[in-house]
């Protein structure tokens, strides 16, 4: 959830933001989680039928197992459910937007002339260096060779080093 994150940021720096998932599933967010305040189980998105109140879905997310949602916890604590609602009216469509956020499963087969890889794989420590298991590694590959052109390629140098270490 780390795209709605980003998608909230630059709506609020002033861009024009597409994003590689439809207002429905950002709806979706807040509808389960208004849900959830109201005690009731959510089924929508799938991954708060893991929880049965909004505590358990906050504590998940502030796991190491659960970040993925903790972007979703902090922009409904901070703003609200009806600030998902208003940011998933703000996507602006592909063709006309300053740029396109996705995450790496949604990239996949595509291609831009710029693409900023976001550090947020799931690190392990292997005899005192940060490596990634091979399933983070093959998402690693999908999101760095989403530029035709490697100089137009932005990512941390540890994302690079692994990147380069693994070919």
């Amino acid at each position: 959830m780390t795209a709605i994150w980003q998608l909230a940021a630059g709506v609020e720096a002033g861009h024009k933001p597409a994003i590689r998932m439809s207002p429905t599933e950002i709806v979706a967010f807040a509808d389960g989680t208004d849900q959830l305040l109201a005690g009731k189980r959510a089924f929508r998105p799938a991954a708060f039928s893991l929880f049965e109140t909004s505590k358990d879905a906050q504590s998940f997310a502030r796991s190491a197992v659960g970040r993925d949602l903790l972007p979703i916890v902090r922009i409904v604590d901070g703003c609200g459910t009806a600030y998902l609602r208003a940011l998933a009216q703000r996507v602006t469509p592909e063709s006309g937007a300053d740029y396109v956020i996705s995450t790496v499963l949604r990239a996949k087969g595509l291609e831009w002339k710029r693409v900023k890889v976001a550090n947020d794989f799931r690190f392990r420590t292997v005899d005192g260096r940060l490596t990634l298991d091979e399933d983070e590694m093959r998402l690693l590959y999908v999101a760095v060779t989403r530029t035709a052109c490697a100089g137009h390629l932005r990512a941390t140098r540890e994302l690079l080093r692994l990147f380069n270490s693994r070919r």
